[in-house]
């Protein structure tokens, strides 16, 4: 990971969610976390990870009320097999996704959809650079 990924990712969270005092609940526990994956993984696997977390949460959503596996399996399911490898990065990214998962359970608000989608801003803006 690129070291200076936490001020675009602050940035970007704070131009969605305003400043962190008026940060719901939801916002301030699993913001955290989406840290870890964005600190974890270069900009290109963040990418790749965080729209396959994104991917995992639209078909919980769209399974609600059914029998399905769960949020696990459906984002083990968009994740290639190229992806992984034995690094302590890919697997803190992993346990953080799940992490922000529970802790939207637990906490119930529309937010972890749009915290990702604000994770995949940040590392999109980071990755391609401006004026391309």
């Amino acid at each position: 990971m690129t070291p200076d990924m936490e001020h675009p990712l602050h940035a970007h969270l704070r131009e969605r969610f305003g400043h962190e005092d008026g940060w719901t609940e939801a916002t301030s526990l699993i913001a955290p976390y989406l840290r870890i994956v964005v600190d974890a993984l270069e900009p290109e696997d963040a990418v790749t990870f965080l729209t396959a977390v994104r991917e995992a949460l639209n078909e919980e959503a769209a399974r609600a009320g059914t029998i399905h596996l769960g949020f696990g399996a459906h984002l083990w399911s968009r994740l290639d097999a190229g992806f992984w490898d034995a690094s302590p990065a890919k697997a803190s990214a992993w346990e953080a996704a799940l992490a922000m998962h529970r802790l939207a359970t637990l906490v119930p608000s529309p937010g972890l959809p749009d915290l990702v989608d604000t994770g995949l801003r940040c590392c999109r803006s980071v990755r391609i650079p401006v004026g391309r």
